[in-house]
């Protein structure tokens, strides 16, 4: 079986935890990251069991359970492709977590950057004491990462998380918490050069500063400067930047 000619990602190799469930996330990423359509049709078990390592036996189980809830349709004699969107099989089956593993990275983040910016002013209105003392905290688990050459996505997801805790929007806030969630597990060590580690601490030391002055117009500007990295690191368009430049401009600083 070929691969599709819009499948420029390969599929990504499979740790065994829960051995179905991993094969059905490998399975829908392949989907999402190459832009499948509903209609479209995927390769044959054979391919995917070559892909992952694993058996056909498996594939074909994984594959039963992404019928189930139409994520995929098997047509007799012909194969399986991407199903079509069904809002009933949607809510009775998809879990926040199965439906963020269907999304790439890169959409995950780009999502995460537009809604911080968006509530980082107000968020920052609403820390607490309490709240700075954590945020002091996980700065200095950075620092001290930082020191030994090494990043902390933990202590990094964390200070985002008490700043967007307070962003007056339980599922603004929900959403985020599973993306951090996702970012600490995808990258436990994600160790980057000491060029970018660098690069990283500054731009959480404005962050924090201006979280810690509540100083949300402040925390703001940081995170657009620091999306602005992330976003070239990862290679998508900064879609916030006119939005939250030209208001920025209008309120006159």
């Amino acid at each position: 079986m070929t691969v599709p000619q819009k499948a420029a990602f390969p599929i990504r190799p499979f740790t065994p935890v829960s051995r179905i469930d991993e094969v059905e996330v490998r399975i829908k990423e392949f989907i999402a990251q190459n832009e499948m359509q509903p209609g479209q049709r995927l390769p044959g078990e054979s391919w995917f069991a070559e892909q992952l390592g694993v058996g056909r036996p498996l594939i074909r189980e994984a594959m039963k359970g992404l019928q189930a809830v139409g994520a995929i349709e098997a047509r007799r004699g012909v194969g399986r492709f991407v199903g079509a969107f069904d809002p009933d099989v949607y809510l009775s089956h998809y879990t926040a977590q199965m439906l963020l593993q269907s999304f790439t990275e890169q959409e995950l983040v780009e999502t995460r950057c537009l809604l911080e910016i968006a509530m980082a002013t107000d968020a920052v209105s609403r820390l607490q004491d309490d709240d700075l003392i954590e945020i002091q905290r996980l700065w200095r688990q950075i620092q001290e990462s930082a020191a030994t050459g090494q990043s902390n996505t933990s202590a990094d997801m964390g200070l985002h998380r008490v700043i967007m805790g307070r962003a007056g929007n339980r599922l603004i806030a929900s959403m985020l918490d599973a993306v951090y969630a996702l970012a600490i597990r995808r990258q436990p060590h994600d160790n980057h050069s000491p060029e970018k580690i660098d690069e990283d601490v500054a731009e959480h030391e404005a962050i924090v500063q201006a979280a810690m002055a509540r100083d949300g117009r402040a925390v703001r500007s940081a995170l657009i400067t620091h999306f602005r990295t992330t976003a070239t690191r990862l290679g998508f368009e900064q879609r916030w930047h006119d939005v939250f430049s030209r208001q920025h401009v209008m309120k006159g600083g």
